[in-house]
């Protein structure tokens, strides 16, 4: 079985496949080489993938190779199914580029969006012919509200939860109100401008906050595509691995 561990901005996330299946999910504590341990105790943990796109937690990444020897860690630059035309690779997180995988997973043939709404909100671009084409970055829903806290002299910090006014007649209302509304929107004008470009394509939609927008859209939904990706990334090493180990040397 193949463990994967996505470790996040402002969230860690473990799950345990069985080939194509996943079988175990879970949003890793604190202690996040405990909670990794716990499934490396329950499941015949053969292989390991793991991403971070967060702070930088060199104690988890050994723990993880201490735990599965051989673990990929996987980042902008790993090779995947898809062919990468990103133009620094280096610095692409592999968050984006796992959930591209993952989306092209259920449609390897089609021109695909998928909207990441986490922490930033990503809106990544996959091509018919299997191309990752890149995408854009925005700021994420916690981002908006604090910086219009942080950055005038007197509007509240608010909570995203909460009722939301069509037209805000408090500040607060009113600042939920943009905030959400102007997200939605943001969200649903790429989705229509990638189906006028491509009426055919697949959108997906996902992240801690991909439940709250664009809810009358036709896209798929699916929390856990950044997990699928980095299956899918170390399925296709271990493939690479295999052919070339099977390679017979020259006479």
């Amino acid at each position: 079985m193949n463990l994967i561990v996505d470790i996040g901005n402002s969230s860690a996330k473990a799950a345990v496949f069985n080939g194509n299946e996943m079988v175990a999910r879970k949003r890793l504590t604190a202690n996040m080489v405990d909670s990794i341990a716990m499934l490396t105790a329950d499941y015949d943990i053969k292989a390991c993938a793991f991403s971070s796109v967060g702070m930088p937690r060199p104690d988890v990444a050994h723990a993880i190779q201490q735990m599965v020897p051989g673990a990929l860690h996987v980042t902008g630059a790993t090779p995947t199914p898809l062919i990468c035309d990103y133009l620094t690779p280096e610095t692409l997180g592999a968050d984006r580029l796992a959930a591209a995988v993952g989306a092209a997973s259920f449609y390897p043939a089609c021109n695909l969006l998928i909207v990441d709404a986490g922490t930033c909100i990503t809106y990544d671009f996959v091509s018919a012919e299997g191309h990752y084409l890149g995408g854009n970055i925005s700021l994420g829903l916690g981002m908006r509200l604090r910086a219009l806290h942080e950055q005038t002299a007197r509007l509240p910090l608010v909570s995203a939860e909460g009722e939301l006014a069509p037209i805000g007649q408090n500040t607060q209302d009113a600042i939920r109100a943009g905030v959400l509304q102007g997200m939605d929107y943001e969200i649903k004008g790429y989705i229509r401008h990638m189906m006028q470009q491509h009426p055919d394509a697949r959108v997906f939609l996902t992240g801690g906050n991909g439940y709250r927008f664009a809810k009358e859209a036709e896209v798929e939904r699916n929390d856990a595509l950044v997990e699928i990706g980095l299956n899918c990334i170390l399925q296709h090493n271990q493939r690479w691995q295999q052919s070339t180990n099977t390679l017979l040397p020259l006479p």
